[in-house]
């Protein structure tokens, strides 16, 4: 009897934990050619075996992150829309993984390969939340290594839309405008915050955006005037609704740093 009570109890305290296998299986594809193969404008169902072995580069531990991460090899990039809070605890920076996409969805989000589920036709985003766990541990297989990759350091103007989603550094940033500021009430660039849209330019004169969610630990901090580097996810995208340019979403306020 005290064995069977020992036996429940080991499985109940297991039963929420995400499969962990140290042996991960071996990738069939690659990110670029996956993303080579969704094409269009609505998403596409994934018929076949596809398994990319790649590491988590994104974060949602200061909250500008929300439900997803994002997954890199040394191809390229996809964002596995999880709908879970917190993904963080589950799927840290450098974990390596395993991702099983076959019936999953694929598409497009400011240049960003997402899978997912399939979006309804009302949905603005083009795949939408797996939104279980039971879903989300089909998908991502968790390995047991644990190991940061460095980002590519890159000049803006050395950026390519296939590079969106993977993680990058850009050296020698000014900033030139930001949508936190209010100039009727007498604000300058010198009150400028992470929150919303920011805009940087380089020695070169090209210009990158930096995206930051209302919702960030570090959004109400203030943007160093001095010149910086920066660190994240890289996109494409609107800035603040006019002009297309790449964007860089940030993980940590860390990913900024001064010279």
């Amino acid at each position: 009897l005290l064995l069977l009570m020992f036996l429940l109890v080991g499985c109940y305290n297991t039963a929420d934990k995400p499969l962990i296998n140290p042996s991960l299986d071996s990738a069939t594809t690659t990110i670029a050619e996956l993303r080579r193969s969704i094409v269009g404008s609505h998403s596409v169902e994934i018929s076949e075996r596809v398994c990319i072995r790649g590491r988590v580069v994104s974060s949602d531990l200061e909250q500008n992150f929300y439900r997803s991460v994002v997954v890199e090899d040394a191809t390229g990039a996809v964002e596995i829309m999880l709908g879970l809070q917190m993904s963080s605890a589950l799927y840290p920076e450098g974990l390596e993984v395993s991702l099983m996409l076959q019936g999953c969805y694929a598409g497009y989000y400011r240049g960003v390969l997402q899978v997912g589920r399939r979006a309804e036709d009302y949905d603005y985003s083009e795949v939408d939340y797996i939104g279980t766990r039971e879903g989300v541990d089909k998908v991502i297989i968790r390995g047991v290594d644990v190991t940061p990759i460095s980002p590519a350091r890159l000049r803006i103007a050395e950026l390519e839309k296939l590079m969106c989603g993977r993680l990058v550094e850009i050296d020698s940033l000014c900033l030139c405008a930001s949508t936190s500021i209010d100039t009727l009430k007498g604000e300058s660039l010198e009150d400028a915050r992470w929150s919303g849209y920011s805009l940087f330019r380089d020695s070169r004169g090209d210009s990158i955006a930096v995206r930051t969610r209302s919702y960030a630990r570090f959004a109400e901090q203030s943007i160093p005037r001095d010149t910086i580097s920066l660190r994240g996810i890289v996109e494409w995208g609107s800035y603040y609704g006019a002009n297309e340019c790449y964007h860089i979403v940030m993980r940590y306020e860390d990913d900024c740093s001064t010279y």
